[in-house]
C-alpha cells in the first residue's frame, strides 16, 4: 500500500482467514457441550476507532500515544499490516493521517462504526468461544483482541497474545468502496464473504490456526486434512450456536453439495491416489481457496480439504467419545483417525 495515498487499486495479495461454523447435526460427534471453568469479561479494543478519531491532532503526537495503549501490537499494524512507515520514523504520524484523512478509507471506517457499533454482540461470541476454550485447554491464552482498519491488507491478524481483526473486511459486500478493489487480487467470491456475521468465526479461526496446528509442510495429504480438520472440529464445538455455513466460508449451496457428494468426494481422493500424496500442488489444491476446488465440479467449493477433515475427526470422536479435546490434538498418527471414518 502507499505510504502517503493508499489507491484502492492495489494488486497486493490479500491476507485473509474467512470461515463458518457448521453445527452439530454434521457430525459434532456426541461429545457434550463444554462448561466454562471461568466467566470472562473481554474487551474489544478499537483501534481503528482511536486511528480516525485522533489522526491529524497537531496538539499531541497521537501515534506516541496509540504506541502507548497499543505496545508491541501497534508497531505489528503501523510496520507490517498497513505497511505506513517504520515505528521510529519522524515521518509516520503524516503516513497515518494520509491514510485516516483519505475519503475512501474514512468512508470505510464510517461504516464500520454504523454496522458494528460497540460491538456488544461480537463482545459477547468471543467470550462464549474463549471461556469453552479454556474449560478443554485450562492453560490456554485467551487474547487481547484489538480491531484496526488496514486498508484490505490483512483481515485477520493473530500474534501470540493479540487476535487483529481488519474490521473493513467485513462491511458488507455491498459497500461501494469494495466494488473499487482490484478483481485480481480480490475476486468476486472473496468479496461476497465480506459479511459481518464472518467476523467472528474467522477471527477464532485465524487464532486457532495460529496457536493449535502444527507445522505440516512437506507431510502427506492425509496428515494435513487431518491437522485442519482438527481446527475445524474445536472450532464447531467453540461456537455451537453459529449459524451453519460460515465456518468453512461455504454459501449454504456449497454445504449442501459436499453433504450430497461426501462419498464421491472420498472416493476420487481414493482413486486418484492423492491421500498419501507429499506433493504441495495435491494439498495447495484441496486446502487452499477458490471459487471452487480443482478437479471437482464448479458446485464445489474452494479448500474443501478442510471439510473431508472435519469429517474424518467428528466420526473419530463419535467413535471415541472418551477421547478429550487434549487428546485429539496430541494425536500423531493421522491414520488413527482415517481408520473410523466411514463417508455417506
Amino acid at each position: 500500500m502507499a505510504k502517503s495515498n493508499p489507491s484502492l487499486q492495489r494488486t497486493q495479495a490479500a491476507a485473509i482467514v474467512l470461515s463458518t461454523a457448521l453445527l452439530t447435526a454434521c457430525g459434532g460427534g456426541g461429545h457434550p457441550e463444554p462448561t466454562p471453568s471461568r466467566d470472562l469479561d473481554l474487551r474489544i479494543e478499537r483501534l481503528d476507532q482511536d486511528l480516525f478519531r485522533n489522526a491529524g491532532d497537531s496538539a499531541t503526537n497521537f501515534s506516541l500515544k496509540l504506541y502507548a495503549e497499543y505496545g508491541s501490537f501497534f508497531k505489528d499494524y503501523v510496520e507490517r499490516i498497513l505497511q505506513a512507515a517504520p515505528i521510529d520514523d519522524p515521518r509516520l504520524p503524516i503516513a497515518l493521517t494520509n491514510f485516516a484523512m483519505n475519503p475512501d478509507w474514512r468512508a470505510v471506517q464510517q461504516r464500520a462504526d454504523s454496522v458494528f457499533g460497540d460491538m456488544g454482540p461480537q463482545r459477547a461470541e468471543f467470550e462464549t468461544a474463549f471461556e469453552r476454550l479454556l474449560s478443554y485447554f485450562p492453560d490456554s491464552i485467551t487474547p487481547r483482541v484489538v480491531v484496526f482498519n488496514s486498508g484490505f491488507n490483512y483481515g485477520i491478524a493473530p500474534t501470540d497474545s493479540v487476535l487483529g481483526i481488519g474490521v473493513e473486511w467485513f462491511i458488507g459486500p455491498d459497500h461501494k468502496v469494495i466494488s473499487l478493489l482490484a478483481p485480481d487480487a480480490f475476486p468476486q467470491y472473496l468479496k461476497e464473504r465480506m459479511r459481518p456475521e464472518m467476523l467472528v468465526p474467522s477471527a477464532v479461526k485465524g487464532w486457532l490456526q495460529t496457536h493449535y496446528t502444527r507445522d505440516t509442510r512437506g507431510e502427506d495429504v492425509l496428515t494435513n486434512l487431518v491437522e485442519i480438520g482438527r481446527v475445524m472440529y474445536l472450532l464447531n464445538t467453540l461456537q455451537i450456536e453459529i449459524n451453519p455455513a460460515l465456518n468453512f466460508a461455504f454459501t449454504d449451496a456449497q454445504l449442501k453439495w459436499c453433504e450430497d457428494n461426501e462419498f464421491n468426494i472420498w472416493t476420487a481422493l481414493v482413486t486418484g491416489q492423492v491421500l498419501y500424496s507429499k506433493k504441495a500442488t495435491d494439498v495447495d489444491r484441496l486446502l487452499n481457496d477458490g471459487p471452487f476446488t480443482n478437479g471437482f465440479p464448479r458446485e464445489s467449493p474452494g479448500h474443501i480439504g478442510e471439510w473431508i477433515g472435519y469429517r474424518m475427526v467428528s466420526a473419530y470422536m463419535k467413535a471415541h467419545p472418551e477421547v478429550t479435546m487434549a487428546q485429539l490434538f496430541a494425536l500423531d498418527d493421522p491414520r488413527v483417525v482415517l481408520k473410523t471414518y466411514k463417508p455417506r
